[in-house]
């Protein structure tokens, strides 16, 4: 569906949420991209004002930098996050019911689960002390994980991966050639994800400018 159909079938709390994705972008972008700052500049800077055609040429023009700027938000999300990232771009559909993505999550989820035990015991069987085989390369990420959400409980905090710890874990990963995928089933063994509450991850990615939710109909 093409995103001048979709501003047109959404409520107008949906089409603001993206709206002001849309516009802090642009106000980014445009610092450094005067093709861009004039395409904004016709509008007055009234983004919010915007005919449907305008704000798909404006998308289309900023299009370079919202992959990026989603890219680098799906990056710093946890595992659950990735769960519907796969779902979505995997399913080939652009809109769905929620209770259909909630389905599909389940199926997800029991994967993530089953990846999660067999990684534990390759952990487990392979980490041999001194030799880094594959089992000992996954047993370190696993104890980093494990010390990035624990470490905030010795201050009396709530256990979490920040933000920072986050983005050190992805550059670590990477660098032991452990995937995405096996980044979150491994996490899942220290922080379950939870096999539920697929709409308040749902309204993560809405908030990114990502998704559109149709709550009258309960579809995305």
């Amino acid at each position: 569906m093409k995103l001048t159909q979709v501003l047109s079938t959404v409520n107008q709390v949906e089409k603001s949420k993206f709206i002001s994705c849309l516009d802090k972008l642009c106000a980014s972008a445009s610092e450094h991209d005067k093709h861009l700052a004039d395409s904004v500049s016709k509008l007055d800077g009234q983004i919010k004002n915007a005919s449907g055609i305008e704000i798909t040429e404006l998308f289309t023009l900023v299009s370079s930098y919202f992959k990026a700027e989603l890219s680098e938000q799906i990056s710093m999300s946890g595992p659950q996050i990735g769960l519907l990232v796969n779902i979505l771009t995997r399913d080939g559909n652009s809109v769905a019911r929620v209770s259909w993505i909630e389905s599909l999550y389940a199926k997800e989820w029991s994967a993530l689960e089953i990846q999660s035990e067999l990684l534990q015991s390759e952990i487990n069987e392979n980490n041999v002390p001194d030799v880094l085989n594959r089992g000992a390369l996954l047993s370190i990420y696993q104890d980093c994980v494990t010390e990035a959400f624990r470490n905030d409980e010795k201050i009396n905090r709530e256990a979490k991966v920040t933000s920072d710890e986050r983005s050190i874990l992805n550059v670590l990963a990477d660098r032991l050639s452990i995937s995405r995928d096996e980044a979150s089933a491994i996490e899942h063994t220290i922080d379950p994800v939870p096999n539920n509450h697929v709409i308040e991850a749902l309204n993560s990615l809405r908030e990114m400018g990502c998704i559109f939710i149709n709550k009258n109909v309960r579809r995305y």
